[in-house]
């Protein structure tokens, strides 16, 4: 009885972000820019602490994901994106899983972030077949945090924080429409050079 609950509550998910991506899809094709994001390059990402939904064995768990702990270690793509299965965000989340080994091999590691519940960003990611975490942001703290957040669509603006492993902000890129991982591939093949 539990699992059917579940799954009906995955199900109520997937519709309210399907109706939610219709909305951020509504936008103009050539709408002005987002305005910048209030954190930028040169200062210290904002620590978090964001969950994803992560199914093994029939069971459901909620695992954490804290920003500083790739700290010392890795550098870090954050990738903001509008609505899980709307067109772009599914093609840029797509291309990100296509150059993930890349990314490995510069010691950076990916994390796809939206204000989508965990259950949906769950059926985004298998869809795609995405091995990275797409982190959810449903309280939009985080968003607000970063100075992302867009009160009118009610969802996160698209943009991308190339972090180094210092917890530095090195590059933001930011779009209405999908963004090409190939300038923060570039960001952390730099980074990496870089002891």
């Amino acid at each position: 009885m539990r699992k059917v609950g579940l799954i009906n509550s995955g199900l109520m998910a997937l519709g309210a972000c399907l109706l939610m991506s219709a909305t951020a899809n509504a936008q103009a094709p050539n709408a002005a820019p987002p305005p910048p994001p209030s954190v930028k390059v040169g200062q210290a990402a904002p620590d978090f602490t964001a969950s994803y939904l992560k199914r093994e064995n029939g069971r459901f768990s909620f695992p954490q994901v804290k920003l500083s702990e790739f700290k010392g270690q890795k550098n870090v793509v954050l990738a903001f994106f509008p609505a899980a299965f709307s067109p772009g965000c599914t093609g840029e989340m797509a291309k990100y899983q296509e150059q993930s080994g890349q990314f490995n091999a510069n010691n950076t590691v990916i994390l796809g972030m939206s204000v989508d519940s965990t259950w949906a960003n769950e059926a985004f990611a298998d869809k795609l077949g995405v091995k990275f975490n797409i982190l959810s942001d449903a309280s939009r703290d985080i968003s607000k945090s970063y100075g992302v957040w867009n009160d009118k669509q009610l969802v996160a603006n698209r943009t991308t924080f190339v972090i180094d492993k210092n917890g530095i902000v090195q590059k933001e890129f930011i779009s209405t429409e999908a963004l090409d991982p190939a300038k923060s591939l570039e960001a952390c093949a730099l980074l990496k050079e870089v002891k």
